[in-house]
Protein backbone atom coordinates (compact mmCIF):
# COMPACT_ATOMS: atom_id res chain seq x y z
CA UNK A 1 0.00 0.00 0.00
CA UNK A 2 2.89 2.39 0.83
CA UNK A 3 4.53 1.67 -2.53
CA UNK A 4 1.29 2.50 -4.34
CA UNK A 5 0.94 5.75 -2.41
CA UNK A 6 4.56 6.65 -3.19
CA UNK A 7 3.99 5.93 -6.90
CA UNK A 8 0.95 8.24 -6.95
CA UNK A 9 2.89 10.93 -5.11
CA UNK A 10 5.75 10.77 -7.63
CA UNK A 11 3.34 10.82 -10.58
CA UNK A 12 1.54 13.82 -9.07
CA UNK A 13 4.81 15.66 -8.40
CA UNK A 14 5.95 15.23 -12.00
CA UNK A 15 3.22 17.55 -13.21
CA UNK A 16 3.22 19.93 -10.25
CA UNK A 17 5.10 23.14 -11.01
CA UNK A 18 7.24 24.82 -8.40
CA UNK A 19 5.60 27.54 -6.30
CA UNK A 20 8.07 30.24 -7.32
CA UNK A 21 7.55 31.23 -11.00
CA UNK A 22 11.25 32.09 -11.40
CA UNK A 23 12.29 28.66 -10.13
CA UNK A 24 9.75 26.95 -12.39
CA UNK A 25 11.11 28.91 -15.37
CA UNK A 26 14.62 27.70 -14.47
CA UNK A 27 13.33 24.14 -14.17
CA UNK A 28 11.64 24.35 -17.58
CA UNK A 29 14.81 25.73 -19.17
CA UNK A 30 16.87 22.91 -17.67
CA UNK A 31 14.31 20.35 -18.82
CA UNK A 32 14.88 21.57 -22.39
CA UNK A 33 18.69 21.28 -21.97
CA UNK A 34 18.77 17.78 -20.50
CA UNK A 35 18.34 14.81 -22.81
CA UNK A 36 16.03 11.91 -22.02
CA UNK A 37 18.24 8.85 -21.61
CA UNK A 38 15.53 6.56 -23.04
CA UNK A 39 14.55 8.67 -26.07
CA UNK A 40 18.09 9.97 -26.73
CA UNK A 41 17.25 12.89 -29.02
CA UNK A 42 14.38 14.34 -27.05
CA UNK A 43 14.56 16.69 -24.07
CA UNK A 44 12.99 15.52 -20.82
CA UNK A 45 10.46 18.34 -21.16
CA UNK A 46 8.91 16.67 -24.23
CA UNK A 47 9.50 12.99 -23.53
CA UNK A 48 6.72 10.72 -22.33
CA UNK A 49 9.11 7.99 -21.15
CA UNK A 50 8.75 7.06 -17.47
CA UNK A 51 12.40 7.90 -16.76
CA UNK A 52 11.88 11.38 -18.23
CA UNK A 53 9.12 11.93 -15.67
CA UNK A 54 11.53 10.90 -12.93
CA UNK A 55 14.15 13.26 -14.35
CA UNK A 56 11.66 16.16 -14.38
CA UNK A 57 10.82 15.45 -10.73
CA UNK A 58 14.54 15.36 -9.86
CA UNK A 59 15.18 18.67 -11.61
CA UNK A 60 12.36 20.33 -9.66
CA UNK A 61 13.54 18.79 -6.38
CA UNK A 62 17.12 19.97 -6.91
CA UNK A 63 15.96 23.50 -7.73
CA UNK A 64 13.59 23.55 -4.75
CA UNK A 65 16.55 22.52 -2.56
CA UNK A 66 18.48 25.56 -3.80
CA UNK A 67 20.77 23.97 -6.41
CA UNK A 68 22.15 26.21 -9.14
CA UNK A 69 21.75 25.37 -12.84
CA UNK A 70 25.36 24.19 -12.94
CA UNK A 71 24.80 21.93 -9.95
CA UNK A 72 21.69 20.41 -11.56
CA UNK A 73 23.59 19.73 -14.78
CA UNK A 74 26.50 18.27 -12.79
CA UNK A 75 24.13 15.99 -10.89
CA UNK A 76 22.81 14.50 -14.13
CA UNK A 77 26.28 14.30 -15.74
CA UNK A 78 27.58 12.40 -12.70
CA UNK A 79 24.86 9.78 -13.15
CA UNK A 80 24.43 9.57 -16.93
CA UNK A 81 27.59 11.09 -18.41
CA UNK A 82 27.99 14.14 -20.66
CA UNK A 83 25.66 12.48 -23.17
CA UNK A 84 22.72 13.73 -21.08
CA UNK A 85 23.50 17.35 -22.02
CA UNK A 86 22.35 18.72 -25.36
CA UNK A 87 25.20 21.25 -25.18
CA UNK A 88 28.29 19.41 -23.99
CA UNK A 89 31.14 21.54 -22.64
CA UNK A 90 33.70 22.74 -25.16
CA UNK A 91 36.73 22.31 -22.93
CA UNK A 92 39.55 19.84 -23.42
CA UNK A 93 40.62 18.01 -26.58
CA UNK A 94 37.30 16.20 -26.98
CA UNK A 95 35.36 19.46 -26.79
CA UNK A 96 37.62 21.21 -29.28
CA UNK A 97 37.30 18.27 -31.65
CA UNK A 98 33.53 18.14 -31.28
CA UNK A 99 33.02 21.85 -31.90
CA UNK A 100 35.96 22.55 -34.24
CA UNK A 101 35.91 19.57 -36.62
CA UNK A 102 32.78 20.62 -38.57
CA UNK A 103 34.26 24.06 -39.22
CA UNK A 104 37.63 22.57 -40.21
CA UNK A 105 35.90 20.23 -42.66
CA UNK A 106 33.91 23.12 -44.11
CA UNK A 107 37.08 25.18 -44.58
CA UNK A 108 38.83 22.21 -46.24
CA UNK A 109 35.89 21.74 -48.61
CA UNK A 110 35.92 25.41 -49.59
CA UNK A 111 39.71 25.28 -50.19
CA UNK A 112 39.40 22.17 -52.38
CA UNK A 113 36.54 23.75 -54.33
CA UNK A 114 38.56 26.91 -54.98
CA UNK A 115 41.60 24.90 -56.11
CA UNK A 116 39.47 22.87 -58.53
CA UNK A 117 37.81 26.01 -59.89
CA UNK A 118 41.21 27.66 -60.56
CA UNK A 119 42.56 24.52 -62.19
CA UNK A 120 39.50 24.34 -64.45
CA UNK A 121 39.93 27.96 -65.60
CA UNK A 122 43.60 27.50 -66.49
CA UNK A 123 42.95 24.49 -68.70
CA UNK A 124 40.03 26.02 -70.63
CA UNK A 125 41.86 29.12 -71.98
CA UNK A 126 42.66 27.85 -75.50
CA UNK A 127 40.73 25.57 -77.74
CA UNK A 128 43.05 23.40 -79.83
CA UNK A 129 42.52 23.78 -83.60
CA UNK A 130 42.44 20.81 -85.94
CA UNK A 131 44.22 20.83 -89.28
CA UNK A 132 41.83 20.06 -92.08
Amino acid sequence: MKALAAAFLIAFMAETPLQDPAEEARAQALMREIRCVACENEPVSQSSAPIAGDMRVQIRELIADGASDTEVRSWFVSRYGEFVLFRPPSSGPAGWLLWGLPFALLAAGVAIGLMLARKGRKGSGEIPSEDV
